[in-house]
């Protein structure tokens, strides 16, 4: 879910100060496009496919996840659901999965934007901070509007907020992870920088988290990793698997 990497930090950095683990890698990522289905229009526009991971480790230093805050809104579970999982996706053959999405696009984004800035509240007031002392703000790419909307609550000036969900989309648990690191390779990130992150997804989860960044800013090593070209583009890419849907969505039920 799109609340993954934030949680999954939290509890990690948690492991760490126990003393439980020395190091962990926390992985956020989601193939979406291979169960969404293509004919709901309102819900396929939205998401893509993404991945990203980072290593936490013990230090003497002050750095790393700082405060955080994480919760649900119960209450509004309906308003992202997917209504076929569990033993009801048993019924579909490994040839065709999908998932049945219920999204209310105007409560999910009230519930959002408001959830979000409170919890960044909380992170700020946790460290004795306020906006002003934010070098950056790398949030879940949902969408634009609830970016812009979650900037002017908190009061954080646009041009901190870190923004690339027009190039991929809401990739769900992949949003955060690869925004932070395209946020490093872009120079956006320097040594000590506070960067704010906020996240919501389905459940209503959502969290915020506060981030001080270490010294190094540059990567340890490249990749060797050759891949393959492609001239396709997304949707043809994508074609066989809306054909699929869409054949699907016209048999009688």
């Amino acid at each position: 879910a799109c609340t993954e990497f934030l949680y999954g930090l939290h509890i990690g950095t948690n492991l760490i100060r126990t003393g439980a683990h020395k190091k962990i890698l926390v992985i956020g990522g989601e193939f979406i496009s291979h169960y969404m289905n293509w004919a709901r229009r309102d819900v396929a526009v939205l998401f893509g496919d993404a991945c990203g991971a980072v290593v936490i480790e013990a230090t003497e230093d002050r750095v790393g996840l700082l405060a955080a805050k994480i919760g649900c809104e119960a209450d509004a579970k309906y308003a992202i659901q997917i209504t076929n999982l569990g033993s009801a996706y048993s019924r579909l053959s490994e040839e065709f999965l999908y998932v049945d999405w219920n999204f209310e696009g105007q409560e999910v984004f009230k519930r959002a934007v408001k959830c979000m800035a409170r919890a960044c509240e909380d992170v700020l007031d946790q460290l004795g901070l306020n906006t002003a002392d934010i070098n950056l703000v790398v949030p879940h790419q949902a969408n634009k509007r609830i970016l812009d909307a979650l900037a002017r609550r908190v009061g954080i000036e646009e041009d901190k907020v870190f923004v690339n969900v027009h190039k991929y989309g809401n990739t769900s648990a992949g949003t955060i992870p690869v925004a932070l690191a395209e946020a490093l390779e872009e120079g956006r990130v320097k040594p000590g920088d506070y960067i704010l992150s906020a996240t919501f997804g389905a459940g209503l989860t959502w969290g915020a988290c506060i981030i001080k960044w270490g010294d190094r800013v540059t990567p340890l090593a490249t990749t060797g990793a050759d891949l393959p070209p492609c001239d396709k583009t997304a949707l043809e890419i994508l074609q066989p698997h809306i054909s699929r849907y869409l054949a699907h969505e016209s048999e009688p039920s």
